[in-house]
């Protein structure tokens, strides 16, 4: 039998889940989709989601022991004991002041929206920490380095914005990525058939995962990760400040990590792909779709397309990537004015590293090659990372970014930067 580490990421329409061995490529994976309609209730949903998710991977590998899980997710969402939920994405009102805190802004929306269940929750959580509770009983907040307290909360920015010691007592301790965060209970392990004792570890909100599961993690070393929105994140030695660049730590102690996040990149495709699919009345990949649009057609690829269609997601695609290469062109320009080395490529993860004509297309736009890991899915690797390095296969992120983070393939542009 082989052992895998479980690597569980919540995002904010689906739950993914991997049987990761030690080496870059996972056994088995496996996706569930949120149902729920009412984003308030969609925590609600996590344990069935692994469930599911577990039964798929044992029919997937059958002969795979489960020898710990790390769970990581989206945020800075807020959810209480019962499960009622503020996603991260959500428009809700603040009157909070504080300019560093990403938390608290959140937590005083949902203490305005949801006053009741704010005051009769015992503990307030994130997105894994509250799955981390359903299977262990126990309560933590994962910071990701010490340098994100404030971007978190410290006791006294809490105060500042009116939380009183009781609301304070609600927020779990902080603890470390890859922290040993307890043990599935036997309530637990009726509920999703994972095996009561087995060991749960702290991954870590999901961009400093997918940083660490694309080893994006020393100097001038660039990702791209995609999903609804995008993000071109650049590992610095020294913050970089312009009014465009979002600069935040580093997991690594000393580094920084520069990003420009553009908020609707894959969700504009998604809403043209389902008109598309609205109007021809047939489901079409996103792979195909692309290919519909970029490729002439032939015998084996006939058009399916309308003209009108056609157009319309060309125009998307042209905004999309040149979107992407503004966002690079600013970090390039940061990081030249800050005397730092230029990028040499793009490591990108997410679902769209599967489509080869996408990333190729936004290769050449960009004039930079791209680079597609073993595992796409860079929150898993990074999970599988941070629960090696607690059970003690490595005694670094770097070490272990270094052995389990491998090149599947690199895509060079039509021209390169230096003649564009």
């Amino acid at each position: 039998m082989k052992d895998a580490i479980l690597c569980v990421d919540i995002g904010t329409s689906s739950l993914k889940a991997a049987l990761m061995p030690d080496s870059p490529k996972s056994i088995a994976y496996a996706r569930a989709n949120f149902t729920e309609k009412d984003e308030s209730k969609i925590a609600r949903e996590w344990v069935g989601a692994l469930k599911q998710a577990v039964e798929e991977l044992k029919q997937k590998s059958p002969d795979t022991g489960i020898e710990a899980i790390c769970i990581s997710g989206n945020g800075p969402t807020v959810v209480s004991n019962n499960g009622l939920t503020l996603l991260w994405s959500k428009n809700a009102p603040t009157s909070v002041s504080d300019k560093k805190s990403i938390w608290i802004p959140r937590l005083d929306a949902f203490r305005k929206l949801h006053t009741h269940h704010w005051y009769e929750s015992d503990k307030i959580f994130g997105t894994p920490e509250y799955l981390i509770y359903r299977l262990t009983g126990n309560a933590v907040t994962i910071l990701p380095e010490e340098r994100f307290r404030e971007i978190y909360w410290t006791e006294e920015q809490l105060k500042a914005e009116g939380f009183s010691d009781d609301e304070i007592k609600k927020l779990p301790p902080f603890v470390k990525p890859g922290t040993l965060a307890g043990k599935i209970t036997k309530q637990a392990a009726e509920e999703t058939g994972l095996l009561e004792g087995t060991l749960v570890f702290c991954g870590a909100p999901d961009f400093v995962v997918a940083l660490i599961g694309t080893d994006t993690l020393d100097t001038g070393m660039l990702c791209d990760r995609s999903g609804s929105s995008e993000g071109l994140n650049l590992c610095t030695p020294i913050p970089l400040n312009s009014p465009n660049i979002r600069t935040m730590p580093s997991i690594i102690p000393g580094m920084w990590n520069a990003a420009v996040i553009i908020p609707d990149t894959g969700s504009r495709f998604a809403i043209f792909k389902q008109k598309v699919e609205d109007e021809l009345k047939t489901k079409i990949t996103h792979k195909k779709l692309v290919a519909q649009i970029v490729d002439t057609p032939t015998l084996e690829n006939p058009q399916i397309l309308t003209d009108e269609q056609k157009k319309e997601g060309l125009a998307i695609i042209h905004d999309v990537t040149h979107q992407l290469w503004a966002a690079l062109n600013i970090l390039k320009k940061a990081s030249e004015e800050a005397g730092l080395p230029q990028p040499r490529s793009i490591t990108v993860t997410g679902g769209q590293a599967l489509n080869e004509k996408w990333t190729q297309i936004k290769c050449d736009t960009l004039c930079v090659p791209f680079v597609v890991t073993e595992c796409v899915d860079a929150e898993l690797a990074g999970d599988n990372i941070l629960a090696r390095i607690s059970l003690g296969y490595y005694d670094s992120i770097e070490e272990a970014a270094f052995v389990l983070v491998k090149k599947s393939h690199i895509y060079t542009p039509a021209m390169p930067a230096d003649h564009a």
